[in-house]
């Protein structure tokens, strides 16, 4: 399945083989720029949305497209002790006055980024007030607040790695918010998108619109691993054996050799403004401000598929299909798992073998 939005709110579920719209809601009505993100949790079974007009995200369920859950915000109502005052200016419109002593962890301004935890668990969020936010993805409850831009998960879900324009890179610990390592960079010269390897759990890339290429880093040590092309967005495949990354100026997507940093594949795609790579790694999801949602062959280059929307796309996520591979199951068994807690969901798609864990039930 592929998840795409676009310019004016919109998130569309795709069949990615047969390119039918399975379904279709509008999460964020178009207002100003309207930019939003889409994620699949790492079971499939739900989408997490942020948005540049919105203060919170949003859980998605990924068959149906009904929404699940929203996260905390201030709001006025419920915990949150913080004011609303009505203008009359068409142009500021309703305004917050925020409470200094309200006990709701939450953003004040709109989100850019979001990263789930390889347990689905948690949820981190980045907003244009330079605060990342870790979640709770069952309760909806903030867990910890660190300063940052962008924000990625460790394979091992232990660490948390947030990028700062600017600023050095933070490594924290998810389950305390407690700082690990900073890696420091020369000033200006730092990168805004970080991604972990999949398959080294040491191993960090990082890429920014200031720098001169992007870098991969060992986590532990600080030490620099190598150097690719690229500065805009981030991405490894599952076998973490390759990156995908975009041009300076937008006009290309690259795909990048992780060991030697040497490009294997240059994809003909303009105005480039978010991308994703299947599950299992052999193809790659592309979007642009013309439109159009082009599905890659990761291996050769081809051109597979391209899907034409209404307006500029801005985000696409891809993950497998939740209903079909029920469906394919031959066994499911509710059972405790001491990571995710009292309540999860263990499937089973072969005797004796466990595919995936999956944190609900």
């Amino acid at each position: 399945m592929l998840a795409v939005g676009d310019w004016d709110g919109r998130l569309r579920m795709f069949d990615a083989v047969t390119e039918n719209v399975l379904w279709e809601v509008q999460p964020y009505p178009r207002q100003g720029s309207n930019r939003f993100r889409v994620l699949f949790s790492p079971d499939s079974r739900f989408l997490a949305t942020v948005s540049d007009s919105e203060e919170n995200w949003k859980l998605w369920d990924a068959a149906s497209g009904a929404e699940w859950m929203a996260g905390a915000r201030h709001d006025g109502s419920g915990e949150c002790s913080c004011s609303m005052t009505t203008t009359r200016s068409q142009t500021t419109g309703r305004r917050k006055s925020l409470d200094e002593g309200c006990s709701v962890q939450a953003h004040t301004s709109g989100l850019e980024t979001l990263a789930f935890s390889p347990c689905g668990q948690r949820l981190a969020t980045g907003c244009q007030d330079r605060a990342v936010i870790v979640w709770n993805a069952q309760t909806g409850k903030a867990d910890h607040v660190i300063q940052g831009d962008s924000v990625a998960f460790s394979a091992d879900g232990v660490r948390l790695a947030i990028g700062s324009y600017g600023g050095p890179t933070k490594v924290m610990d998810t389950t305390t918010g407690s700082l690990i390592r900073t890696i420091p960079h020369t000033h200006y010269y730092s990168p805004d998108t970080v991604q972990w390897s999949p398959t080294k759990t040491r191993t960090l890339a990082g890429v920014g619109v200031s720098l001169p290429g992007g870098k991969q880093w060992d986590a532990d040590s600080g030490e620099l691993l190598s150097t690719f092309p690229g500065k805009r967005w981030v991405e490894y495949s599952s076998d973490g054996r390759t990156i995908a990354t975009a041009c300076p100026d937008g006009h290309g997507v690259l795909l990048v050799d992780t060991n030697s940093g040497l490009l294997r594949i240059s994809l003909p795609i303009y105005e480039v403004e978010c991308l994703s790579f299947s599950p299992d790694g052999s193809k790659l999801a592309t979007g642009s401000s013309d439109g159009t949602c082009k599905v890659w062959d990761s291996s050769t280059g081809a051109l597979l598929r391209t899907i034409q929307l209404p307006t500029f796309v801005c985000c696409v996520s891809w993950g497998r299909d939740w209903v079909q591979d029920t469906q394919r199951a031959t066994a499911f068994a509710m059972g405790h798992h001491p990571r995710l807690g009292a309540v999860s969901l263990v499937l089973g798609l072969d005797e004796e073998l466990l595919r995936m864990i999956l944190d609900r039930a």
